[in-house]
């Protein structure tokens, strides 16, 4: 009876998995006539009727030089207001690759602004992970229907649905978990083959401080020059790819579209003050003078790397030298000096943890300092576990000082848009950035840890300058302060008894499950009033320091025994965190 239950489910959510071809061609057809063809600028404009912008100079001096500038996008805000500037500055194309996109404040805001660039005569690509993005179909079968410029594709889709109900979802997880993790976690904005823009930002108001509940501090770079034509390329690559689907041939959107259903969307409503704001700021081009020139570094060598889009699903492809895991090891090998890190989610893969450990033993005076989360500011708490698992083997073996951001650090008016910022506010970090030696930085998707490692593709730019090396130094390091951080580090050893319990908790952290050792080796701590800041390994660090936990700030009891108990008894999930 059970092996009859499974086959009917098989059948129920395999069924009719792909769309048939028959009906893709009515679908397209349906199609040709809904998608709207108007045109809001006249075809003898050459420009598209798009605004100015200051960056063009910058462009034309840029390709003149055969040389790359950049801007740190390092303010949430800020970053959404280059985006705006440029798609109401784009003449002929847009490309766009996300691995979350909401319909909220922010992702609903640039759809809109892409629909009127492509009214204008834009051509306009967007290319998203499908399994976290857009909340509903009718939401995904509208896009599909707005304009003949504008083309949505999404990668790898559950059941060749763009929307994943929760029971279809469930049931990935037990039938195909291997195809549900494989996931584009790429992140790229290019317009006109000009401007790029890499990071870790997706389309949600949490990335550009418009959450009133929980904002993200993270972190992309504009490109100003040729390095954009490898963004495009590798776009490209992606947009041909078999594993990334047009939206209408997906369905239950090519359902809708042939039942002629639609969404109550309204494209056109009047925008909150808030979207009004960012909007007259990004048609003026002293504002956009004053923000974003001042930070415009022309550096010496600038590379983009992708992964393929098909490494996820290709063991060759994975272990090719061109995957960005590759070069980001190849780079933390050859360090001499220090290495900067900042990620969301301090989980090294067992390749990075060697790779590191291999460093530390050939250069044992390397200064290794890494931002993070702590838990009362992480988004993914069941991947804090894990780290908080090997928080020894990083501070005692590989020698790491290590600074976990608070959920509501001190330099809010600093960092982030005041507009939805309030007294329950909690912010988290999301950057993924390194420096090493103070001349080489990257800045990009991939979070050091095994899913970018494995299952997801990845990007980023590597950059060669030490004007732009400091520049990203002085942003992470100010994310390390006290007042936005609390350090990670050894407690006070105890003789004899800390070499017993260190030695049984090594063995316990090796474990798969059952790290139930209860004396940890390290803990939190911030620093005492009147007292210099020192970095752990100082000898006064103790004394101007004081211990405050595992886990401060985090009131929720449930949170902590669930952090505890995954360390304890998850340590084989680990390389799918």
């Amino acid at each position: 009876m059970r092996n009859l239950c499974t086959i009917y489910l098989l059948v129920i959510v395999f069924g009719g998995c792909q769309i048939r071809p028959e009906t893709i061609k009515r679908v397209e057809q349906v199609i040709e006539v809904k998608k709207d063809n108007t045109t809001t600028c006249a075809i003898t404009k050459p420009n598209r009727c798009a605004i100015d912008s200051p960056f063009a100079a910058e462009y034309q001096k840029a390709a003149k030089l055969g040389k790359n500038s950049m801007v740190l996008l390092d303010h949430g805000e800020e970053s959404l207001l280059a985006r705006l500037h440029l798609i109401r500055a784009a003449q002929e194309s847009i490309e766009i690759q996300s691995f979350i996109w909401v319909n909220d404040e922010a992702g609903h805001l640039v759809i809109r602004e892409l629909l009127a660039a492509a009214k204008r005569g834009v051509k306009i690509k967007v290319i998203i992970d499908q399994l976290f993005s857009m909340g509903n179909s009718w939401l995904v079968t509208d896009i599909a229907t707005l304009h003949q410029n504008l083309e949505f594709k999404l990668y790898n889709p559950v059941f060749h649905d763009a929307h994943t109900s929760a029971f279809e979802f469930f049931s990935a997880m037990a039938c195909c978990m291997a195809r549900l993790n494989k996931r584009m976690h790429n992140k790229a904005f290019i317009v006109d083959n000009k401007y790029g823009i890499v990071g870790g930002r997706n389309y949600q108001s949490r990335y550009y401080d418009w959450d009133e509940s929980f904002n993200y501090k993270d972190r992309d770079v504009l490109a100003i020059g040729p390095v954009v034509n490898d963004i495009t390329t590798s776009f490209e690559q992606f947009w041909q790819s078999p594993h990334v689907v047009p939206v209408e041939h997906l369905r239950d959107v090519s359902a809708r579209i042939l039942n002629n259903e639609r969404s109550n969307v309204d494209w056109h409503h009047p925008l909150p003050e808030k979207a009004n704001r960012i909007l007259r700021q990004a048609d003026d081009e002293a504002k956009v003078r004053n923000t974003f020139f001042p930070h415009i570094i022309q550096v010496e060598k600038v590379e983009y790397f992708s992964d393929t889009h098909d490494k996820p699903f290709n063991k060759a492809a994975r272990k090719a030298n061109d995957q960005l895991t590759q070069r980001i090891h190849a780079f933390f090998s050859e360090a001499k000096h220090k290495i900067l890190i900042q990620t969301p989610y301090l989980i090294f893969s067992r390749h990075a943890r060697k790779t590191l450990k291999k460093l530390r033993k050939k250069n044992p005076d390397l200064a290794l300092l890494v931002s993070t989360n702590s838990l009362a500011s992480t988004d993914a708490y069941y991947v804090y576990a894990i780290s908080y698992k090997y928080k020894r083997f990083y501070l005692k073996k590989l020698g790491m000082q290590i600074y976990e951001y608070k959920d509501r650090p001190g330099m809010v008016a600093a960092h982030f848009a005041p507009h939805s910022v309030n007294a329950k506010t909690r912010f988290g970090m999301h950057s993924k950035s390194f420096v090493i030696d103070d001349y080489i930085s990257m800045i990009g998707s991939h979070n050091f840890d095994p899913r970018s490692d494995v299952l997801n593709t990845e990007s980023g730019f590597v950059i060669h300058s030490k004007e732009f090396a400091k520049a990203l130094s002085t942003n992470i390091k100010a994310d390390m302060l006290d007042t936005n951080s609390w350090v990670v580090a050894a407690k006070e050893q105890i003789p004899f008894f800390s070499n017993i319990s260190g030695f049984i908790a090594t063995i316990s952290r090796k474990l798969p499950i059952f790290d139930i050792w209860p004396f940890r080796y390290s803990t939190s701590y911030r620093l005492k009033e009147g007292h210099a800041e020192v970095p752990s390994n100082h000898p006064d660090f103790h004394n101007n320091y004081e211990a405050i936990g595992n886990f401060p700030n985090v009131d929720l009891s449930s949170k902590q025994i669930q952090t505890i108990i995954i360390s304890a008894f998850a340590g084989f999930a680990e390389p799918v965190m």
